[in-house]
């Protein structure tokens, strides 16, 4: 069952764009349906806690970690809806999913990470790969600013994650986490609407159901699925997993919103999605080459 939460995990993650923009093609903001989404996302998961005894108590210090974490998981999705006006959301998706890539390298650049080959080469893939989706001559409709907004969204789940790792405590379940980053981005968001006075009601049983999938299916249904992936089947594979996000991006995409299917599309989703892999099993890698250097330098010393 771990394998099939981690699908279904990563795969949900990458529905986004088939709830979010006909929420937008209506004429809801951004900032609105993001709104909706962390409200009854975090309403729904704070049921369910109550429903399984979880206390929601977190230490003063984390609660304020939380809350700048949250910040950049809104910004994250921000980014992204906006950049789903600038182009195939497929490709936003995937690019978007860069983060782990970026992750490394901050963790190398700031936190005085080792720079290995390994790096190098899925920085090599990662470029290559966004070379390959912007400059895809068929697709008129991308732009710089929608390869730079899903760049920064990327960049700012990277912050995200840091985020969490940085403060990090022994105590509330990861559950009791993204309850706390759901609540807050739905504050922020609610704020954020308010400043671009884009908040209403919604006007149709279609939207009721969009912003229902966004909420239930896309926030809280995903990252249950993923601790119990991760429960069951340990992060790596877990994330290993993680490529359906994209893929199911993609696919959504040009079934539904009849987005560019050619072969750059697919080439450089292929390469970011080897980046991506790479760096997520980078530290299995590295340490089978060391212990065969091991045994072989005992061969040799015999």
């Amino acid at each position: 069952m771990g394998f099939f939460y981690g699908l279904f995990s990563s795969a949900t993650f990458g529905l986004i764009p088939f709830f979010s923009i006909p929420l937008m093609q209506g004429g809801m903001s951004a900032e609105c349906a993001l709104f909706y989404r962390f409200l009854i996302a975090s309403l729904t998961l704070g049921l369910f806690l109550c429903l399984r005894g979880e206390r929601f108590r977190v230490p003063l210090p984390m609660l304020a970690g939380l809350c700048l974490s949250s910040l950049f998981y809104l910004l994250a999705a921000l980014l992204l809806f906006w950049s789903f006006h600038h182009m195939p959301s497929g490709m936003a998706s995937t690019i978007q999913f860069l983060y782990p890539v970026q992750v490394m390298l901050i963790m190398v650049v700031f936190f005085h990470e080792r720079f290995s080959w390994v790096t190098a080469i899925a920085i090599a893939l990662a470029v290559a790969g966004v070379y390959m989706l912007g400059g895809d001559s068929t697709s008129g409709d991308i732009s710089l600013l929608g390869l730079g907004m899903a760049l920064l969204s990327s960049l700012c789940n990277a912050l995200y994650i840091i985020g969490l790792h940085v403060t990090r405590r022994p105590g509330p379940s990861g559950l009791v986490v993204t309850f706390w980053v759901l609540a807050f981005g739905a504050a922020m968001s609610f704020v954020s609407a308010q400043m671009t006075d884009s908040v209403r009601l919604l006007a149709s049983w279609d939207e009721l159901l969009h912003v229902l999938g966004l909420a239930i299916i896309t926030a809280l249904l995903s990252n249950l699925t993923l601790v119990l992936a991760v429960q069951r089947i340990g992060s790596t594979l877990t994330s290993v997993l993680g490529v359906m996000e994209p893929l199911t991006a993609v696919v959504v995409g040009i079934i539904v919103f009849h987005e560019p299917c050619t072969a750059a599309v697919f080439a450089g989703v292929g390469l970011i999605c080897g980046s991506v892999l790479l760096v997520m099993l980078a530290p299995q890698l590295l340490a089978r080459l060391r212990r065969r250097d091991g045994l072989t330098g005992d061969g040799q010393r015999a």
